[in-house]
């Protein structure tokens, strides 16, 4: 780009190249058309003037991996936030600024570009006691390190695929250079670096700390997002940084070949200088929060930061906590994903559920532009949470839309019935660790839908309930929706073993439950059932069977199978060997099944704590409210559902 208006792709090395295709989702042949897009769409939000140089567009469309909403939420967050945080993207943001210029000239900051081949990411070296606080402030160095970051988006090939890697190296750090970090600016400059800026950050990696230090960088990273402490190292060994960066990368006097320190400052002086026209156009770019075409934010470095984790408002006097649901959301959808799936589950997911790929990123945009506008539905927003429900409803949105609402609705209405905000994970625990539920590894036929094992008899109703016992399978049930793709696209098979069940299991099974459990099945989970099989049943069930059938839907009727004791008839639709070992099968272990699940579980506890945020308010919900009475037939008569 270096200071040129015109419009190019830079080619990509063939290294590199193949890391794009491989880990960006990126279509050479599409990449043209991609941009076209994404140019047509900037050119068309009256609230965002942005540069609309094919390179520039092309950085964040290989930061969000090709996807052309998250591109474009990328965009828009890019200089939302450069608003937000004036004392860093004003006008002293110029090549020949004199605070600039020597900032670069005593080597504070060092970008080492990579040669040739390579592949792996770009490195960056921060020398963070190399300048006099008396001089400069820490909004100085920031605001420099801006600069470079934009030029390394720009036109470092390394740092746009592969990410970039920072060392810090903390020699001659001084108490004072700790209290000039200004931890509020660090905590926007963070955000700014994670939900903004197209190129991946790798790592942080801090060397030659001062031992006296220890304690106070421990407190520091706590200003740092989640994902950027975990990929935080804190060494005082100088040699640290040869176990991050190979030796030739680095300059003479870190033991490297990459020319001196001296070198490199010339080299990005000369660099900054190129760039010049950029950054005088970037004076022009940026929002006007009074033409966004939604909902105007208010106070955008409010709106945009905060203190507890998710960059909420920094002032949180006047927040209502309808405002602080909103933030939360806004901050988990900057960079959404979906994971891919496998060559198989994709085919399937194709023919059988109606899936259009290349439409992924607008069936979910869409999706969630209607959650926007429920105000009694506070529901998670993430990619792959609506491609789930959009699966589960074979991609009709309508279908999807009452899907999310009956699962929130539901939840919120009866929270002893389904997993909600009311969740007691150890209690769940500790009946899950019975053994009632067991999900199978394999899927039926290897690539059919996921199998799970079901055996009352485990738990003692006279200890627990069987509403206890529905919750605690609703912890699996969860994680599966969040994480089992296999579940989503190929559905779910239960096997129901009734060995040993008494009377007393049968009776805490009430018809008012039954139906609560069947309408939640088939109306709001999108989980599709593919068939139960009950087996070992004992003398009298056809009695208490054909209760309860009456109950489920015509499609749950035409998937049951009552089996008695004739394993063969079970054999003849599930094979032996895709049971567990305990059954003759060769589907893994219970005893180590139910280990691995109780991982999975603990796990999840922050998400579980998150759920308490969700759910739904009928007195906000616009028109008729839900008509549960009738939805559950609670009169006795089990009426039919009406369904929105």
């Amino acid at each position: 780009m270096s200071g040129s208006s015109a419009n190019s792709i830079r080619p990509l090395p063939p290294g590199l190249q193949k890391v794009a295709i491989e880990e960006l989702n990126e279509v050479p042949s599409r990449v043209e058309s991609d941009i076209a897009a994404l140019k047509e769409w900037l050119q068309k939000q009256p609230h965002l003037c942005a540069c609309l140089e094919d390179q520039f567009l092309l950085s964040f469309l290989r930061g969000a991996k090709f996807s052309l909403e998250k591109a474009k939420q990328k965009i828009d967050r890019f200089y939302s936030l450069q608003g937000a945080i004036p004392e860093v993207f004003n006008d002293q943001r110029l090549v020949d600024n004199a605070q600039v210029l020597e900032i670069i000239r005593l080597g504070v900051i060092l970008r080492i570009p990579l040669e040739g081949e390579d592949t792996g990411p770009a490195v960056t070296i921060i020398r963070a006691g190399s300048y006099d606080t008396n001089k400069f402030k820490f909004q100085d160095i920031i605001r420099v390190g801006s600069m470079f970051g934009e030029i390394m988006m720009l036109e470092d090939d390394n740092a746009c695929v592969s990410g970039y890697l920072e060392i810090l190296d903390m020699s001659g750090v001084t108490g004072a250079n700790l209290f000039a970090l200004q931890p509020q600016l660090l905590s926007k400059f963070s955000a700014y670096a994670d939900e903004a800026m197209p190129t991946r950050q790798k790592g942080i990696h801090f060397i030659n700390v001062p031992k006296a230090f220890e304690t106070g960088f421990k407190s520091l990273l706590g200003w740092f997002p989640a994902k950027i402490k975990e990929r935080v190292s804190v060494s005082s060994d100088p040699d640290a940084i040869f176990q991050r960066v190979p030796k030739h990368n680095l300059p003479v006097e870190y033991g490297g070949s990459k020319g001196t320190m001296k070198d490199i400052t010339t080299q990005m002086e000369a660099k900054l200088s190129s760039y010049r026209s950029y950054f005088e156009d970037c004076q022009h770019f940026g929002t006007n929060d009074k033409l966004r075409e939604e909902a105007a934010v208010a106070n955008p470095e409010e709106s945009h930061f905060g203190l507890d984790g998710s960059f909420r408002q920094l002032n949180c006097k006047n927040v209502t906590m309808k405002h602080s649901f909103i933030d939360r959301q806004e901050k988990t959808n900057q960079m959404p994903s979906i994971r891919p799936l496998s060559p198989e589950l994709q085919k399937t997911a194709i023919e059988k559920l109606n899936e259009v790929p290349q439409k992924l990123d607008d069936d979910i945009a869409a999706l969630r532009d209607w959650i926007k506008q429920q105000p009694h539905l506070k529901a998670r927003t993430d990619d792959q949470f609506l491609v789930n429900f959009l699966r589960g409803c074979k991609f009709s949105l309508e279908r999807t839309k009452a899907k999310i609402d009956r699962f929130y609705t539901l939840r919120t209405k009866y929270p002893d019935f389904y997993l909600g905000h009311n969740v007691d994970v150890d209690k769940a625990l500790e009946i899950f660790k019975l053994g009632t539920m067991v999900i199978l590894p394999r899927p039926l036929n290897d690539n059919g839908p996921r199998l799970a094992l079901i055996r009352m008899a485990c738990y003692d109703p006279s200890q627990y309930t069987f509403q206890e016992v529905n919750l605690a399978g609703g912890l699996m049930q969860q994680i599966m929706l969040d994480e089992d793709d296999v579940a989503i696209v190929n559905g779910l098979i239960s096997i129901l073993d009734l060995s040993n069940v008494t009377t007393g299991h049968f009776l805490q099974m009430s018809p008012s439950f039954a139906k609560k459990m069947t309408v939640f099945q088939e109306e709001a989970l999108p989980l599709r059932p593919q068939g139960i099989h009950f087996i070992n049943t004992p003398s009298g069930f056809d009695t208490i069977f054909n209760m309860f059938k009456p109950m489920m839907s015509k499609k749950q009727q035409g998937r049951l199978y009552v089996h008695g004791s004739k394993w063969e008839a079970l054999y003849s639709q599930i094979p032996k060997q895709y049971l567990p070992v305990e059954y003759g099968g060769e589907n893994g272990s219970i005893p180590e099944l139910l280990q691995s699940w109780e991982q999975r579980i603990l796990a999840y506890r922050n998400y579980w704590e998150e759920e308490k945020n969700y759910g739904t308010d009928e007195s906000l919900r616009v028109g008729q409210p839900v008509d549960f009475e009738s939805l559950f037939g609670l009169q006795g008569s089990f009426r039919q559902l009406n369904v929105d």
